[in-house]
């Protein structure tokens, strides 16, 4: 069914420089300013004809909508497809594209709520890995998400019509970019968009053939490896799930027309047996990485002694990556009346901390922030 858009706002929304990186890159040829307005015409040869379109250079003028209308009916037109495809196409020109679909089919069959919701989550958790990388390369990633993430993944859209099967488009918008930009080298820093979608590629390519080296070599050294290229337990989890879920996953990455780059579009595909190795990597990364300014809410279930000569050490009993786990811990002299109260009361205590593995349990170090969760 060839739709067609009738929404002014809609259209009007489309950027010039997305309708322009749009044209470039699908063959249509630059004919020159349409004389003295603003606006340059582009022509293709089709179907035994020239067809035109006149690109606006601003977007202040009156018929702008009106022009981009004719723009998006007349690509319609020449490509054979709704006009809401390639709308869709035109906005995305100024976004970084992340595909995920099922490998095997799952993609064209309509799926629940609950699902589609599953979907989602785990694309979300994918690309919030790739971003907190970004920032700093860790084994695993645990707290609140900084101000610099969190507004990142605020600017991600999913595109409508992935409720229909298990596939889902994410764009993710970039700063229009003039000329090939040196993403990889010193002369020009990326934006953080792009570094967060150029993270991705590496980490998922690293993660890719770690888990090649580890089925081949029966060891998880490989992974330990490609921590330092973005690969994290969260980044191995959220791929994990997708592979189970998808029966398999195959993940595109492709920039937007508006910043060009040195790095090609890349494709990734993993299996849903391969989500076993990445799973157990992600449980070894977890069990070996500080957490840093964690928060955690436990129970306080043993103080090394009495309340009356209480030194500030105990035991706390806390649910952590879905299991329980006991935490050592120093209380400073001012929280002590606190702890006191929270073993005797059997409260939940609140508190934030660096927690260590030692040995073969865990420690809490620099404890803060303590207070009973009522």
């Amino acid at each position: 069914m060839l739709v067609q858009i009738r929404d002014r706002n809609a259209v009007s929304s489309i950027p010039i420089m997305n309708v322009l990186s749009y044209l470039n890159s699908r063959g249509w040829h630059d004919a020159g300013a349409w004389g003295s307005r603003p606006a340059t015409i582009y022509t293709k040869e089709h179907g035994g004809r020239t067809w035109e379109i006149l690109a606006p250079t601003k977007d202040t003028i009156a018929d702008y909508a009106e022009s981009m209308a004719e723009s998006v009916a007349i690509l319609a037109t020449v490509e054979d497809r709704s006009q809401l495809d390639v709308f869709h196409d035109l906005m995305g020109a100024g976004a970084d594209m992340i595909r995920v679909r099922s490998a095997n089919g799952a993609a064209t069959k309509a799926m629940s709520l609950r699902r589609s919701a599953s979907l989602l989550n785990d694309s979300y958790d994918l690309l919030a890995s790739a971003a907190r990388a970004t920032e700093k390369t860790r084994a695993a990633y645990r707290g609140k998400l900084s101000a610099d993430v969190a507004e990142y993944l605020d600017s991600v859209r999913p595109l409508p019509g992935y409720y229909e099967g298990y596939a889902l488009t994410l764009h993710s918008p970039v700063p229009v970019g003039f000329g090939r930009q040196e993403d990889f080298g010193d002369d020009f820093y990326a934006p953080f968009p792009r570094r967060a979608t150029l993270n991705l590629a590496k980490s998922l390519k690293h993660s890719r053939a770690a888990i090649d080296d580890a089925i081949a070599s029966n060891s998880l050294d490989a992974f330990e490896k490609a921590i330092h290229f973005g690969v994290s337990a969260n980044l191995c989890d959220s791929v994990a799930e997708l592979a189970k879920k998808g029966n398999g996953v195959e993940i595109g990455l492709f920039w937007a027309g508006v910043r060009p780059s040195n790095a090609l579009d890349a494709h990734f595909s993993f299996s849903a047996s391969s989500a076993e190795v990445l799973m157990e990597a992600a449980r070894v990364f977890r069990r070996d990485e500080p957490s840093l300014d964690e928060r955690i809410v436990a129970q306080v279930v043993r103080l090394d002694r009495e309340p009356d000569e209480f030194d500030g050490r105990a035991t706390l009993l806390a649910a952590r990556d879905e299991r329980l786990i006991r935490i050592r811990v120093e209380f400073d002299h001012s929280d002590y009346d606190t702890a006191i109260r929270a073993f005797g009361e059997h409260k939940s205590i609140s508190v934030d901390g660096d927690v260590y593995k030692d040995g073969n349990g865990y420690e809490l170090r620099n404890p803060r922030n303590l207070s009973l969760v009522m």
